[in-house]
């Protein structure tokens, strides 16, 4: 049945259109010697350990689940696989055989509920699929049931007490004194305690090692550093990133909602040890806020403001250019640079330029130009010697913003969204770019960071140049000198392809050093849909570190019933930022030897509302420290519980 089970994760992926690649294939990057399992569709083995609400060691209960297992392959492969199979990927989805992406999606099939369940909440009649029309009520409750009966892996909890005293015994075994300033630590123990399927967690230690990695200026890619067994806790040195500490340290202080120190209990010899561990961590290394969760480092840290301070990247365009040594106007004068146009790419329905530049220590550096309409000076088809500067005003295009694409030492990629005059900008216009498949709460915005992560995760993209061969065809439409103009700065189609493909090399070796897969999807794009995603009260529980009797007498409060009701209903949830608004007072009341430590700007939490609130930054979506308390003080008053 294992094989059966596995089977079916990979067919529910299969219908859902357009949605192809959601996480991390778990046995790419597990231990040596581990590989990935492959799956026989009709296949009938004996029981999975995933799916139990049977007593799976009796006949009678492997029948029952291996029943339920059947039928339900037996659906989808009749209603999806046929759409999303290899000799037919529609939605740019044939695969069949990479379990993890669809287990770390935490979106195709959440175990143990189905209503939160992309297979099921995409079927008709609320859904579109399948499209031949609804299925037979019987059915859909037969799927409900298999996903029902899943459950979430038995992990083994670290508690946060453990990790102060992990990070201790780590800081006196095997850090030097003179490099205790420049570290800091990292964990995932509260995804392991909300129970992540094991492909989540592969998937977010692949992110964090993605993610340090792209906010590095060093020349060498840094393996992440686990301090545990379990593989929970990971250290890094800053210097090794070449990240300063007032730019890491700043940037944590006043955004990382999850800090606290630890107060000593008279009575309580428990709450001394760890006050005691603690106190000598943040002596050893200068700082207050030492320990970051992974969770919301993937999901927070590649969000453009954050992801601007860390990687210095300066207000506009000519403070980038300068710090990389790139003159764009000199370079297009000079002819240094290789260009293609075309009528639209991936992401805008409009004509776009890309163009390559050199940096000064040799890595590549690409810009493209956007634009709002394919009429008047925005038609590169009519003026393609732009931009406005370069000599050629008369056929100069003019762009409404553009996506640089430079390469780090390391070799990865960084990204950098701007206006037309060069300024930052958080999101690109929705008349310019967008991104179909895109987390909800990004209304289809491509966001400064995260967006191009994932769309670049396999690197550069290839669009053909149409421009050569369109004014070679047309050659009255230039006059000679612009015409060789034109030829200089769009090349053959050989030239530019191998100099793309040249660039991607190197980014695909630097990827794999830091133990990623190319051809697998984005890890970080999964890593913010975990963190975001709807939270039962299991999960919050884990969030907080308190037992189920605690968080029973803590719902029955104020402000956490009125904030939260839908957690004392079955099968209830509440989102990220209900959570983390009322966050701090809950840990503080109901863990007497925690006191936390605010963040000085806020939490920031992309919703649909705040979103929509400006086209171009995501400034709204910083949810202040004061305005989050009143605004909990607030909804107490105002939305008192029922009698």
């Amino acid at each position: 049945m294992k094989a059966v089970l596995i089977a079916i994760f990979l067919v529910v992926a299969a219908c859902r259109p357009g949605d192809p690649h959601y996480g991390q294939q778990a046995a790419d990057n597990l231990a040596a010697g581990q590989s990935e399992e492959s799956s026989d569709l009709s296949s009938s083995e004996a029981v999975s350990e995933s799916t139990p609400g049977l007593d799976v060691s009796s006949v009678e209960g492997q029948a029952a689940i291996a029943s339920i297992n059947q039928q339900a392959l037996q659906i989808l492969q009749r209603e999806c696989a046929s759409c999303h199979s290899p000799a037919n990927p529609q939605g740019n989805f044939g695969s069949v055989t990479q379990v993890g992406e669809m287990v770390a999606s935490q979106r195709f099939i959440v175990p143990g509920s189905p209503d939160q369940s992309t297979l099921i909440t995409h079927l008709a009649p609320l859904g579109n699929m399948p499209p031949a029309g609804s299925l037979p009520p019987e059915e859909i409750s037969l799927l409900k049931t298999w996903i029902a009966q899943m459950r979430k892996p038995e992990i083994k909890p670290l508690s946060e007490t453990a990790v102060v005293a992990l990070i201790r015994k780590d800081l006196e075994s095997n850090v030097a004194a003179a490099e205790r300033p420049t570290t800091r630590y990292f964990t995932l123990h509260v995804p392991n305690n909300r129970k992540a399927s094991a492909e989540v967690m592969t998937a977010m230690r692949l992110g964090y090692s993605k993610m340090i990695n792209s906010i590095s200026r060093n020349p060498a890619i840094v393996k992440p550093i686990a301090i545990d067994e379990q593989q929970l806790v990971y250290r890094l040195n800053l210097s090794s990133i070449n990240m300063p500490n007032n730019i890491f340290d700043s940037v944590i202080a006043d955004f990382y909602p999850y800090s606290q120190s630890f107060v000593s209990l008279e009575e309580d010899q428990s709450s001394q040890i760890v006050a005691a561990n603690h106190a000598f961590n943040r002596t050893a290394l200068t700082v207050e806020r030492y320990l970051i969760r992974i969770d919301w480092f993937l999901a927070s840290a590649p969000l453009p403001t954050l992801y601007s301070r860390l990687l210095r990247l300066g207000i506009d365009q000519n403070s980038l250019d300068a710090q990389l040594g790139v003159n764009v106007f000199s370079n297009i004068i000079n002819n240094r640079v290789m260009r293609s146009g075309f009528k639209n790419s991936n992401v805008s329905s409009q004509n776009r330029v890309m163009e390559r530049h050199t940096q000064r220590n040799g890595r590549s550096y690409w810009i493209s130009y956007d634009f709002a309409s394919n009429e008047g000076l925005a038609n590169i088809f009519s003026v393609p010697l732009g931009p406005l500067g370069i000599g050629q005003d008369q056929r100069a295009f003019v762009h409404d913003g553009g996506e640089i694409i430079f390469q780090l030492p390391n070799g990865l990629f960084a990204y950098y969204l701007s206006d037309a005059a060069g300024t930052s900008i958080d999101k690109g216009p929705l008349a310019i770019v967008k991104q179909s498949d895109a987390p909800a709460q990004f209304l289809s915005s491509i966001v400064n960071g995260v967006s191009c992560m994932t769309c670049h995760n396999q690197g550069l993209i290839y669009k053909k140049d149409e421009m050569r061969a369109f004014f070679t065809a047309n050659p009255n439409k230039l006059g000679a000198q612009e015409m060789n103009k034109l030829l200089a700065l769009y090349p053959e189609e050989n030239a530019f392809k191998a100099q793309m493909e040249k660039d991607n090399e190197i980014y695909t070796k630097a990827l794999r050093e830091a133990g990623l897969d190319p051809a697998r999807p984005d890890p970080i794009i999964n890593a913010y849909r975990y963190y975001n995603q709807n939270l039962t009260k299991e999960d919050v529980g884990a969030e907080l570190g308190i037992d189920e009797a605690t968080f029973t007498r803590m719902v029955s409060l104020e402000p956490y019933r009125s904030r939260w009701p839908g957690l004392s209903q079955t099968g209830g949830f509440i989102k990220r930022d209900e959570l983390n608004i009322v966050l701090r007072r809950a840990a503080e009341q109901f863990k007497p030897n925690i006191n936390t430590l605010a963040h000085r700007l806020g939490d920031m939490i992309f919703t649909p509302v705040c979103m929509a609130a400006n086209a171009l930054f995501t400034g709204d979506c910083l949810i202040e420290l004061v305005r989050q308390e009143a605004l909990a003080d607030q909804a107490a008053v105002i939305n008192p519980p029922p009698p």
